[in-house]
């Protein structure tokens, strides 16, 4: 059986400013002995994350802080790291995740199983910075709504590369009379596309997500900017009139030795801070602790909430998604800091969950991956359980075969356990803001002789290819997500070295790929998951 990969997209020769242009790429089979005969197909799912819907134009960002990584930047080496605070591209997220919908919608059934597919799964980062008009966003285009994905005045882009001019920001519109070219255009080939900051403003109507889907919590969506966490003056400042602009250095360096993977995080001192005027906004308010699930419990079948698990307060649940039990984690650490962790109630409730379904399959969904829970931090001295202790307790569970998580912004599958008996794949798929802008189908089925087989097929969103910037179709969704993803292949920070943005891509196991476990559950008629309210 030969199967081929027809997803990956390449990149043609540099240009002399390091511009590449996107081409589709040679054709790869998947990595992995494809499965003898399919007896039993247990789950197959749709995995997308981290689509950071991003109001770009709202106060609360910091994005001056990011140029202190640009490649030119004398910091920049001192640094070694990606601040985060803005891409080029931030101002597509909308567009690309409609175009994502869209593409969606057209999948009927698995590429391998040939079974249909049972839900689609986001784990986390739905939104950028917590805010409540992202969320809005995002719920209108999977539920189907007439969006418009704009803040502050309706007359102009009042966000860098709008109103707001800076040399270190990419600025699509062109030079104004008397300013210096940005850095992106004249040091790294950016193009000049006009109208675009009114294009991705402008009204739309939304397809809509055509099957069902479940919704996990992210970092992204509790604190701002995905590190921070939001209190009285931040909201001032997010719904307020003035937006900082410039910062001094020595404030700048400060605030970026202070963020932290591990809370709490320091927002900048704007004290000395130079800002401008821009159009307040009510609906850039940030999400209390309820609103997310609340958001989700109020659409359709409440993609994985209920209404009494929003007045709650949790944000983890678990229902059964074809044979197999889906159990969504909410790892995101409320004190602060981008790595997650998980507080005592839910570890305990998510033991019991495995430990009661022992004859039923069972996939676990987060936003971090199982590396990255390490943020113990808790002002009040309550436990948080880590990766070790966690690794340690869920190896116990045979029936636990997959775990699902994004944040990484990377496709990654990695196996965690003692034995082929007692362990999982861990398999994190890349974002829909960061190159490859990417989804996948997930397949869990066994073969004729009992094995477990997941198979994991990368796909693209629907944006056009081979994209133009000087030739666009301003009125096209396809076209503005073609762009984002041209833009975000061409992330001056990551043009090689630790941070390519073909790291994001992954090596052939973690892309379109045939993974294998033992027969782990006894030969007896599967009994229906017992359900647990948390």
């Amino acid at each position: 059986m030969h199967i081929v990969d027809k997803s990956r997209i390449g990149f043609s020769k540099p240009e002399e400013s390091g511009w590449r242009n996107l081409i589709l790429d040679s054709d790869r089979t998947y990595f992995g002995d494809p499965p003898n005969g399919i007896t039993r197909v247990i789950a197959n799912v749709i995995h997308i994350s981290d689509t950071h819907i991003c109001d770009a134009q709202s106060p609360a960002r910091v994005e001056f802080l990011d140029r202190y990584a640009d490649p030119h930047n004398p910091y920049s080496p001192i640094i070694n790291a990606l601040v985060g605070t803005y891409r080029a591209h931030e101002m597509f997220t909308a567009q690309v995740l409609e175009s994502m919908v869209q593409r969606i919608n057209r999948m009927k059934r698995a590429p391998i199983s040939l079974a249909p597919v049972d839900a689609v799964v986001a784990t986390g980062d739905l939104t950028d910075n917590a805010q409540s008009n992202e969320l809005d966003w995002f719920m209108r285009i999977m539920t189907g709504e007439k969006i418009r994905p704009d803040s502050g005045s309706r007359d102009k882009w009042e966000g860098f590369g709008g109103s707001i001019y800076s040399i270190h920001h990419w600025n699509p519109e062109g030079t104004p009379k008397g300013e210096q070219d940005d850095y992106p255009r004249s040091l790294y080939g950016f193009p000049i596309v006009p109208e675009v900051t009114f294009a991705v403003r402008a009204p739309f109507f939304a397809s809509g997500l055509e099957r069902e889907w479940f919704a996990i919590h992210g970092n992204h969506d509790a604190l701002l900017q995905g590190t921070v966490v939001p209190d009285t003056q931040l909201r001032q400042i997010a719904i307020g009139d003035m937006k900082f602009v410039e910062l001094s250095q020595a404030e700048v360096l400060q605030t970026l030795q202070s963020i932290s993977e591990v809370g709490p995080s320091r927002y900048p001192d704007n004290s000395q801070a130079t800002s401008v005027a821009v159009t307040p906004d009510g609906y850039r308010d940030f999400l209390d602790s309820k609103m997310f699930a609340h958001a989700m419990a109020s659409h359709g079948n409440g993609h994985g909430y209920d209404h009494n698990l929003a007045e709650s307060g949790k944000r983890y649940w678990m229902k059964s998604i074809g044979s197999a039990l889906l159990i969504a984690l909410d790892t995101v650490n409320p004190h602060g800091g981008w790595q997650g962790s998980i507080d005592d109630q839910q570890f305990q409730w998510l033991l019991e969950i495995l430990g009661n379904n022992r004859d039923t399959y069972v996939i676990i969904a987060s936003h971090h991956p199982l590396q990255d829970l390490i943020n113990g931090y808790d002002p009040n001295g309550e436990k948080r359980y880590l990766k070790e202790e966690i690794l340690r307790e869920l190896t116990r569970f045979p029936n636990l075969v997959l775990w699902l998580a994004g944040h990484t912004h990377r496709n990654k599958s990695t196996y965690f356990g003692q034995d082929e008996y007692h362990g999982f794949w861990q398999v994190e798929t890349s974002s829909l803001i960061d190159w490859p802008q990417q989804g996948r189908v997930v397949e869990l089925f066994e073969d004729q002789s009992g094995e477990i087989c997941i198979a994991t097929t990368m796909f693209d969103h629907a944006g056009e290819m081979g994209i133009d910037p000087s030739h666009l179709r301003l009125d096209d969704v396809h076209n503005l997500a073609g762009l984002s993803r041209l833009l975000s292949a061409n992330d001056w920070q990551r043009r090689g070295g630790n941070f390519a943005v073909e790291r994001n891509e992954g090596q052939a196991p973690d892309r379109n790929a045939f993974l294998r476990l033992p027969a782990r559950l006894r030969k007896i008629e599967r009994a229906q998951p017992a359900e647990l309210n948390p």
